[in-house]
């Protein structure tokens, strides 16, 4: 087998556990209907609106200094990729910046391109909560899209697009790969409550969000990353 097979084997075994624990979370939110009756009990609780929509902690502070907050930390490494070509220090990270400069871009690209082809509304729109298009569960809508843009969450991807950062760890920080792992699903998980909070999407929304940052960040690492470091088992939660 080529080093370029196993290497890419190396990402799919990687993609494949999260893809499965992914559908099992989704056939168990499309048999509750949980999408709806999360969206629903916090559509009570802001007296039947969405009171918080505007809220400037979640739309000024969390939501837009969130995106801001991930647009600088890509311009740092790739700043960082641009010094590596004067700096000797940083020459010998050349490779891992290029993949956080690319790795990052590409899984939030991603979720932007999918927003545009499922044509999937927010909660917002939806009759129950508030709107005026019909609800239909996530499956349902996939089959059946509208012109909605709401499918996967495109601000958790500014969180979970930095899982970038854990495959790079076992090249940068490799005691604190675990650490990084977790940082990054806490980053993505108060973005994905922050719109939640606000109307702008279901839970489902997130999980797939988060699935397609893991898949674009795990896929491209054994192909840009250092071979011994990418295949290296990752530590246990």
């Amino acid at each position: 087998m080529s080093a370029t097979a196993h290497l890419s084997q190396g990402g799919v075994r990687a993609v494949l556990p999260v893809f499965a624990v992914a559908c099992l979370l989704q056939l168990l939110i499309s048999l509750l209907d949980l999408d709806l009756a999360w969206s629903r009990w916090l559509f009570t609780l802001q007296g039947g609106q969405w009171a918080l929509k505007d809220y400037w902690l979640l739309s000024d502070l969390l939501h837009d200094g969130g995106r801001q907050l991930s647009v600088l930390m890509a311009l740092a490494v790739i700043g960082l990729f641009l010094l590596s070509w004067r700096s000797r220090r940083l020459r010998r990270q050349r490779r891992v910046l290029a993949y956080l400069a690319c790795a990052p871009l590409l899984a939030s690209m991603s979720v932007s391109v999918g927003k545009q082809l499922t044509g999937i509304d927010c909660p917002w729109s939806l009759l129950p909560l508030g709107g005026d298009q019909l609800y239909l569960p996530l499956i349902q809508q996939l089959l059946a899209p509208g012109a909605g843009r709401c499918f996967p969450a495109g601000h958790a991807s500014a969180g979970y697009a930095w899982f970038a950062l854990y495959f790079a760890a076992p090249m940068l920080w490799p005691r604190a790969r675990t650490g990084v792992l977790v940082a990054v699903l806490l980053l993505g998980l108060v973005f994905g409550v922050t719109q939640q909070l606000r109307g702008a999407h279901f839970l489902s929304h997130d999980l797939w969000s988060l699935v397609q940052c893991w898949t674009v960040c795990a896929l491209l690492a054994p192909l840009m990353l250092n071979r011994t470091a990418v295949l290296k088992p990752a530590p246990a939660l």
